[in-house]
């Protein structure tokens, strides 16, 4: 297992820089105001790959620091956050929404690392659960809200992230409570670790800027016809 770990530790590190230079590189695809949103995405694999870097080292060393990856996660995880919202809102009920997703996903993450400096399956390895657990559901409920407005294929498009984000974060929990179930499963929860930051960074940035073109299109679609004249 602890091979199986480390090896993809090194495909996560390659798949995060592999992600932002695509994602960079595509933006010049996107029309100037949907970019942000690319942008952003880029942002985030490339921490991640920064992040990697480090954290593959560290567990080669065969004394994983579990802070490290709590710093990748404080940065990238509301930024995550920013991305789907910058394809749904924006001026003040954007603000609004980047401040208070942004709050609960600190909350979520502050939890779980709470929780997880301290022994697998004791008291405040519990508490550390509930309450990243419970910033996780209200986060899921306000993403399941967002975009009620999108119509045709820009709903499409966006409920390909939404339902990323739900499927693909569940696999978060299942490695934080690996090593309860026995302690014999500590890198199981890294493995399941790399394979969701995998899943959901880089497939995130994707979706978010299959998003952006779809919107690039409607835009596109929508100034032929102000411009066409019916005979």
């Amino acid at each position: 297992m602890a091979e199986l770990t480390y090896r993809l530790f090194m495909v996560a590190t390659a798949g995060m820089l592999a992600g932002t230079v695509f994602l960079l590189m595509s933006s010049r695809e996107v029309d100037p105001k949907f970019r942000r949103g690319v942008y952003i995405s880029a942002l985030v694999t490339g921490i991640a790959w920064y992040h990697y870097q480090k954290m593959t080292v560290s567990f080669a060393s065969g004394d994983f620091d579990t802070p490290l990856r709590y710093v990748d996660w404080v940065l990238t995880v509301p930024l995550m956050f920013v991305e789907v919202l910058s394809v749904t809102s924006k001026g003040a009920e954007y603000t609004q929404k980047v401040r208070t997703w942004g709050l609960a996903a600190v909350l979520m993450i502050g939890g779980g690392y709470y929780g997880e400096v301290n022994e697998a399956g004791g008291t405040e390895y519990w508490i550390g659960f509930v309450v990243a657990m419970a910033a996780y559901a209200y986060l899921m409920r306000a993403l399941q809200a967002e975009g009620t407005s999108l119509t045709g294929d820009e709903s499409v498009a966006f409920d390909k992230i939404k339902n990323l984000i739900l499927i693909g974060w569940l696999i978060y929990p299942l490695g934080y409570l690996a090593p309860a179930v026995s302690p014999d499963l500590m890198d199981m929860r890294e493995l399941l670790y790399t394979i969701a930051d995998i899943i959901n960074k880089v497939g995130l940035g994707v979706l978010v800027l299959n998003m952006a073109r779809v919107c690039l299109l409607y835009t596109s679609d929508a100034a032929d016809d102000s411009l066409r004249v019916d005979p």
